[in-house]
Formats: C-alpha cells, structure tokens, sequence
C-alpha cells in the first residue's frame, strides 16, 4: 500500500462521485465493526466525507488529521474477500485515533461487451 496525499484522496472521492460509484465501506475499531455496501459519495469537503446508503442512512466520516493510503481487495484475509468481490482499488483512511480505521473501495469499472 502507498500514501496518497490529502489533495489527491479528494480528487479521487469526488471522481466517484462524479461518477456515482457504488461504494463499499468496512471500517473498525476495538469496541465495533461497520460494514456497508451500495452507497454513493454525497459530499466531499476539505475535512469531510458523507456517504449515502438507501436503508442504512448516511455515514460522515471526518477527516481532519487522517492519512490515506491505496488499499487493494486482495490485502483483506482470505476468509473477508468475499465482501469485497466487485470492487476495486480503494482508499484506506487511518485516523488519528490509530485504533481506528476505514477502508473505502469503489464498484469495478464494468468492460464493455
């Protein structure tokens, strides 16, 4: 996994949702886990990201202070990449709670044919 920069991680949120990317996110710490699938970037500030889910509401997630890094499927355990199948290369959030983090991966990009 590489670093991107903050500039360069809100170019690629607002890419999707230009392109209203189906997003899928997983996200944890010690005390929960969240997992969510279908959602679309709805806004895209400086310091933070709102994703939106038909039944499940909306997720903030605020990111004043957080590093972003690229995040493959491939890096989950073999036994979670079944969540993930469909999706593509995403974004890692790290927080600067370091017992928190956000995995962000956008829908595949569907071949023509």
């Amino acid at each position: 996994m590489s670093e991107i920069s903050h500039a360069d991680v809100l170019g690629v949120f607002v890419g999707w949702e230009r392109k209203n990317k189906k997003i899928a996110v997983v996200g944890s710490n010690e005390g929960f886990t969240i997992s969510l699938r279908n959602g679309n970037v709805t806004l895209c500030l400086d310091d933070m990201l709102q994703l939106s889910f038909r039944e499940e509401g909306i997720l903030r997630l605020f990111l004043r202070g957080a590093t972003f890094w690229q995040a493959e499927p491939k890096d989950f355990p073999a036994e979670s990449r079944d969540w993930v199948v469909g999706f593509d290369t995403g974004i890692q959030i790290r927080f600067v709670n370091l017992d928190m983090q956000c995995f962000v991966f956008p829908s595949k990009e569907k071949k023509p044919g």
